[in-house]
């Protein structure tokens, strides 16, 4: 491959390993451990017989994990490539929603930082060059384990075998991350050397194969109990590093991604049934808990990375503390009525689809949406909601899901106390000061939303108020979730549908809802003990509980549904002020240019180098 071609020049390989760690912005804790004076000249021999340098290996295979979930350029979410959000952003989400992602164009840079040409938009590019360049760095660490020289005194062997562990699970996590990109991959365990000849030799494997690999070798790192199943609550930098638990987590979702329509079309039970018992090993530790909804907001999205909010829910939370969310992607409350900030923010950024407001259920569970039409502005709304009174035209936001006054800032709702300048109360309408909406148009106020929408779940209110957008950004923190304990539950209720256990999946199914208010799955109009409808219903329950923790980018494509009616296409709502306090509403399909919803970016193209380098692993077929 080009991108292993240009990482194998030198004998170590660490050119590349140095690039990433300077320019995706770990933590100084971690530069510290690697004197890179000479690294891009050193011998490996050189470097194995340095404490430090042995244990920047180790922060090298860290480098590949994205520092925040904002890491695209310039400042765009993971959630933004898919139906959950909007971003009118230019440059990679450009390229990405107009479709022009190729085998010879990434469409993504995969990094803020414009100076990393490699994770930038070339062939060979985006999240195939991040990832695999990550991999190999594991593998340096990995298969150089012991032929470190440094004195056990130095360095002794529970801190090497703990540094292997950790690759192991980090190289299972960026294999996971490639595969539900591009479909399966071969497995690399081995940092392959700059005469290697084999590349033309590898094939795909089935999605089974790999997947039951990466589940085999996690269980291997859990069965050694090696690294700590939760890190130090009072380091701050050893909670930077992944605990014990991320492993069974990963094997958990592994195995579902295997056991998911796309990858198992005709629905083998056996293979659910693992991806269960996956679920069901971590859940029987009884090691975490979910918590208590009132406290979701402050303690799973807006704590200091100080705070021990990985004693209950959160298992890993990304290293950047990402205060400035809300500025790039936030509101303009420096130009309302009253002013509730004395800055502006840069860009409205990522925005809720209409799509996703539809997603969030009734307070007696009813689902608002039955099917959408082709533009997604005339939907056919449930007999459900209809029969509980939902008005779309005139209060379409009354008895909702308590969730949804957490997540969305639509017109009117309560967004919290800013600092120093009093409670954020935000109207989208259009013409309303500083944050009203930009309405159905390609152009307008990049300050503002376009689909009439704000998002609120991870954002800290606090961030607005007095002082300047350095100020704001010093007084919150609000790390991306990597993985925390509500997911396991989802998982598991998933798989127990999918091998047909239908009550243990709606029971398990019920630890999300009831912790968020909504009752029991059973108690809910229309229920049916029915597979596809119970199914439907897990898949809406993952939607609204994991939004924008990067999961419904993967959940689209595994579940084979990014190209069908309800998902192709993206719409926005229009909220205009007919007299003082009055409001009505009017649905409208997103008139920019949304190609990145069918059947071509299911499955991502190989970069066109590589799989010239590699043409036993073709394309997906769509690419062909």
């Amino acid at each position: 491959m080009k991108m292993y071609k240009n990482i194998i020049k030198n004998l170590l390989g660490t050119s590349l390993i140095v690039l990433l760690l300077t320019q995706t912005g770990c933590e100084k804790a971690f530069e510290k451990a690697l004197d890179r004076a000479d690294d891009s000249r050193e011998t490996l021999t050189g470097i194995l017989g340095d404490a430090n340098k042995v244990r920047g290996l180790l922060n090298s295979c860290y480098a590949g994990v994205p520092q925040d979930r904002s890491d695209i350029y310039f400042w765009t979410t993971f959630e933004s490539l898919d139906d959950n959000a909007f971003e009118a952003q230019n440059q990679s989400m450009e390229n990405w929603r107009n479709g022009l992602l190729s085998p010879s164009f990434a469409a993504l840079a995969v990094t803020r930082e414009s100076s990393n040409k490699l994770l930038f938009f070339t062939d060979g590019g985006g999240y195939w060059a991040r990832y695999w360049a990550a991999i190999r760095a594991c593998n340096v660490l990995i298969g150089n384990i012991d032929n470190i020289t440094v004195p056990l005194s130095v360095m002794p062997q529970e801190e090497r075998d703990q540094m292997r562990d950790e690759a192991l699970i980090l190289r299972a996590y960026f294999h996971i991350q490639l595969i539900g990109m591009y479909g399966p991959i071969p497995f690399m365990d081995t940092a392959q050397p700059v005469e290697f000849k084999g590349w033309g030799n590898l094939t795909r494997p089935t999605y089974d194969e790999i997947a039951t690999r990466i589940a085999d070798e996690l269980q291997t790192v859990i069965d050694r109990k090696i690294v700590p199943f939760r890190r130090d609550p009072l380091n701050s930098n050893d909670k930077l590093r992944v605990p014990l638990s991320f492993a069974y987590g990963l094997k958990s979702r592994v195995l579902l991604y295997n056991a998911s329509p796309l990858n198992n079309p005709n629905g083998d039970p056996a293979k659910y049934e693992r991806a269960a018992a996956a679920a069901k090993q971590f859940l029987d530790l009884n090691a975490y808990s979910l918590e208590p909804f009132e406290n979701t907001k402050k303690n799973l999205y807006n704590s200091n990375i100080n705070e021990n909010v990985e004693a209950t829910e959160v298992i890993w939370r990304s290293r950047s503390s990402l205060g400035n969310l809300s500025f790039v992607h936030g509101m303009n409350l420096s130009a309302t009525t009253p002013k509730r900030s004395n800055f502006s923010n840069y860009k409205a950024g990522e925005t809720p689809t209409q799509e996703m407001v539809d997603s969030y259920e009734l307070k007696d569970g009813s689902l608002i949406i039955k099917n959408y039409d082709a533009t997604h502005a005339n939907p056919t709304f449930t007999p459900e909601a209809l029969a509980a009174g939902y008005d779309d035209v005139n209060k379409p936001y009354v008895n909702r899901d308590d969730r949804f006054y957490r997540d969305i800032l639509f017109n009117g709702n309560d967004f919290g106390e800013s600092y120093q300048l009093g409670p954020i109360k935000v109207f989208t309408y259009l013409g309303a000061p500083g944050t009203g909406t930009n309405g159905p148009a390609t152009s307008g106020d990049d300050k503002r939303t376009f689909t009439g929408y704000y998002y609120g779940k991870d954002r800290d209110p606090l961030f607005y108020g007095s002082g300047t957008n350095n100020d704001g950004s010093a007084r919150v923190s609000q790390h991306s979730v990597m993985m925390r304990y509500a997911e396991i539950y989802l998982n598991y209720a998933e798989a127990l549908c999918g091998a047909n256990r239908l009550d243990e999946a709606c029971t398990q199914l019920d630890m999300t809802r009831l912790r968020a208010h909504q009752p029991s799955i059973r108690l809910v109009p229309g229920f049916t003990l029915n597979k596809e409808w119970l199914m439907n219903r897990i898949h809406n329950e993952r939607r609204v509980e994991l939004v924008l923790e990067d999961s419904r980018f993967f959940d689209v494509r595994r579940w084979d549904i990014i190209s069908n009616k309800n998902t192709n296409t993206i719409s926005g709502m229009l909220p205009e002020q007919v007299s003082p306090g009055v409001f009505k509403y009017t649905r409208y399909q997103m008139p920019w240019t949304w190609k990145c919803h069918t059947e071509k970016y299911k499955i991502l193209p190989i970069p066109l180098s590589d799989q010239k380098l590699m043409p036993k692993i073709l394309q997906p077929v769509a690419w062909r």
